[in-house]
């Protein structure tokens, strides 16, 4: 009765490797679940839809500031009584200024020290905040005139923040779709070498069952196929090894 007690721990051992491999894919922090509100914010500020918001309001503030710069530089002319769309437009402007403000913060709070080493995100939480000051400062047409040319330079900045929105819509989802391939190489990879093992295992299983034929005079046995390992072969950074099935 030893041969089957030792069949049933050879079966046992790939088992007990897959429970290894979930325990480590649980302790990962990108696989398991958000636990922390950092990281749950992390996460919202690196989806698709955030970007796509964040892509939006930046058109919709550079159509405002071109509206607001054709308005003072009386290239589009209004009726003489009507201030009240300036004011609006420029009210409009403020708030989604104070919307990108909020949007710097959470960046902030969520990326700690590693926000500064993005240098697009440094340039647009200055802009922002450069603007934003400025528009408040200058929200009076007096001192908007005062300040006309420093306020057009800005403002034409904010233009730019558009590209630079673009920009890091199109970094973030090439580094997420980089990290998903990475995951799923690392993935495959684990795969792999459980199924050698188990293809090991099950080699020494089979062994033991044709001794314990021969053991009992049985000769004729079926070829079996054996598995054979030549050189790996390397694939960029990473070694796959190669397998051959050879009968026996």
């Amino acid at each position: 009765m030893e041969p089957p007690n030792s069949i049933v721990q050879v079966r046992d051992k790939p088992s007990s490797s897959f429970g290894s491999v979930e325990i480590d894919l649980e302790s990962d922090a990108d696989i398991r679940p958000l636990v922390t509100f950092r990281e749950k914010l992390t996460a919202l500020l690196h989806s698709t839809r955030f970007q796509v918001a964040i892509v939006i309001l930046v058109v919709v503030d550079c159509l405002l500031v071109i509206t607001e710069l054709l308005v003072e530089l009386e290239v589009l002319k209004l009726q003489e009584h009507s201030n009240i769309a300036p004011k609006v437009i420029h009210s409009v402007s403020i708030f989604i200024l104070s919307l990108f403000l909020v949007e710097i913060c959470a960046k902030l709070y969520a990326y700690r020290l590693r926000f500064f080493r993005h240098k697009l995100e440094v340039f647009d939480a200055i802009v922002v905040i450069v603007s934003f000051a400025l528009d408040v400062a200058f929200r009076n047409p007096e001192s908007a005139a005062n300040g006309a040319g420093l306020i057009i330079v800005l403002r034409l900045w904010r233009v730019a923040r558009l590209l630079n929105g673009i920009v890091l819509t199109v970094k973030s989802q090439a580094e997420r779709q980089l990290a998903r391939e990475g995951k799923l190489r690392e993935k495959l990879m684990q795969d792999l070498l459980r199924n050698r093992d188990y293809c090991n295992a099950l080699e020494q299983e089979i062994d033991s069952l044709r001794g314990l034929l021969h053991s009992h005079g049985v000769k004729d046995l079926p070829p079996t196929a054996v598995v054979q390992e030549p050189p790996p072969v390397a694939t960029g950074d990473a070694v796959l090894p190669q397998t051959t099935l050879v009968e026996r």
